[in-house]
């Protein structure tokens, strides 16, 4: 069944202004149906000649709507001019200094005065600011959004190839994709703190979530100067409990923060702390904290929210029981799938000492060194992950052990737009662009653009929180760590005083 849409409101006026010109006494519609008709007129059309007219008279007439509307401004007067920055009157060093600027009606050419202020050393043009143009750059704040929008989902010479498609009345150039998403990178990175650009592309929740779940991991980048590189990610999520015995659905992450570092972990340590801030995390009573068994993972739980469940995905511990398997019985036995069976039936338990305990029961098959240090090294993760391989409890309280969430943030985040065929990155746009992909997941394509430019301002003062009895209490720092299990969150809370 077809949906009827509503009838379109006319953009142009039906009613002619009569301001004594000579076509005063036509409307804009009037005009338009006579421009329509001239041009049809030298030809028979189909729809697609048609649409090709429409489009070239949308060029033809934005290039000519913008000049007429620059025309139309009042001039500029010569006086002197308070500067931006030190607000020292500044007199005119160049008049009819002229501008090409692409916007999405098409190229404005714009003569204005130039003035130079020698005291802080900065040169500006008053009717830049009138008009709210960028002060650098050769595109409008509109048509830098749409280029940008093109530039971090895609190669910067598919994009322009793309563009000719989209927008077939301005075209662009590769490297003018390259300069625009360079710019907003270096903004991004020049935003006032991590906090202020997390709230920029996602406002704080009102209300603290039921729970939190958080997952960090690692993944490899190409770049030039050092072939391959770490490219830290996180996820903090918002998410409920699915209590056991329902059916359980897939778990929702669109309200999900994403925090990705190429860099060190110090860098990483606050881009989390940020996220984990605006997320109001300090007040929400159960904080879930998975990873892959790297010993930074869990010292950086430990700092930031050091009563967070702990947790070691599931996948890694199979992988682990798995990379054992395959050492004993080889790759592409056929008895691994009965393996990994096995592996998943140990540890849906609430300690992997079961697992544990039939991998050394193999210890007596194992011929070489190979398959003795394979063993070795997965009872040695397991012994050093015990308290965080509780699975069956988990289970039952419906939190969250499969790595799912942080493997999606890896080909959303990074693989799309970073990952592909043959790419290789320089170290300075690989930056740029991975804080680039991280802020448009968490804002959305819509708010993207507009966030950038907010996380550059102080963030507005909110509402100081009050802390629930069972939170986690990140920011007192005022606890010791306590002996009683670490998911009795009340009892931890009460045991740390």
């Amino acid at each position: 069944m077809s949906r009827r849409r509503k009838p379109r409101t006319p953009a142009t006026s039906s009613t002619p202004p009569n301001d004594g010109t000579p076509l005063g006494g036509l409307s804009d519609a009037d005009l338009l149906r006579e421009v329509a008709r001239r041009r049809l007129a030298k030809g028979t059309f189909d729809i697609d000649a048609i649409e090709e007219l429409a489009t070239a008279a949308q060029r033809d007439l934005g290039e000519e709507t913008l000049a007429a509307a620059i025309a139309a401004l009042p001039p500029e007067d010569d006086k002197p001019k308070a500067c931006p920055k030190c607000r020292q009157p500044v007199p005119v060093k160049a008049k009819n200094r002229l501008r090409h600027i692409l916007t999405t009606a098409g190229e404005l050419r714009l003569a204005r005065n130039y003035h130079y202020c020698t005291n802080c050393g900065r040169g500006f043009a008053p009717r830049d600011a009138e008009l709210n143009l960028p002060e650098e750059g050769e595109v409008s704040t509109a048509m830098e959004r749409r280029i940008l929008d093109f530039g971090v989902n895609d190669t910067f010479e598919s994009v322009a190839e793309r563009w000719s498609i989209h927008f077939p009345t301005s075209i662009i150039s590769s490297n003018l994709v390259r300069r625009v998403v360079d710019r907003v990178g270096l903004r991004c990175e020049s935003a006032y703190s991590e906090e202020a650009l997390q709230m920029a592309c996602r406002e704080k929740p009102e209300e603290p979530p039921a729970m939190l779940t958080v997952a960090t991991d690692g993944s490899m980048l190409h770049t030039r100067e050092a072939n391959w590189k770490e490219v830290k990610v996180g996820v903090v999520a918002r998410g409920g409990f699915i209590p056991p015995g329902e059916e359980r659905p897939r778990r929702r992450v669109e309200d999900a923060r994403y925090v990705a570092v190429l860099g060190g972990q110090l860098e990483f340590k606050k881009g989390m702390a940020a996220a984990l801030a605006v997320e109001r995390a300090d007040e929400v009573g159960t904080v879930v904290w998975l990873g892959d068994g790297a010993r930074e993972n869990w010292t950086l739980a430990s700092e930031l929210c050091p009563l967070a469940i702990q947790v070691l995905d599931v996948p890694h511990a199979v992988h682990w029981g798995m990379l054992c398997g395959k050492a004993f019985l080889g790759e592409g036995h056929c008895l691994l799938p009965q393996w990994e069976a096995r592996i998943h039936e140990l540890l849906d338990a609430d300690s992997p000492e079961a697992a544990i305990q039939e991998l050394m029961n193999c210890l007596e098959f194992a011929a070489t060194a190979e398959q003795l240090a394979a063993l070795d090294d997965v009872v040695g993760y397991y012994r050093a992950n015990e308290k965080r391989m509780q699975y069956r409890t988990f289970r039952s309280l419906g939190l969250p052990v499969g790595s799912g969430i942080v493997e999606s943030a890896h080909r959303h985040v990074l693989q799309v737009r970073m990952k592909r065929a043959g790419q290789r990155w320089g170290m300075v746009r690989a930056r740029r662009m991975v804080r680039l992909r991280a802020a448009y997941r968490t804002a959305g394509a819509v708010r993207f653009h507009r966030a950038i430019r907010d996380g550059l301002k102080a963030p507005a003062a909110t509402h100081k929180h009050q802390l629930r009895p069972n939170a986690p209490r990140r920011v007192l720092r005022n606890y010791t760590k306590s002996r009683v299990s670490p998911l009795n969150r009340a009892a931890a809370a009460a045991a740390s005083k």
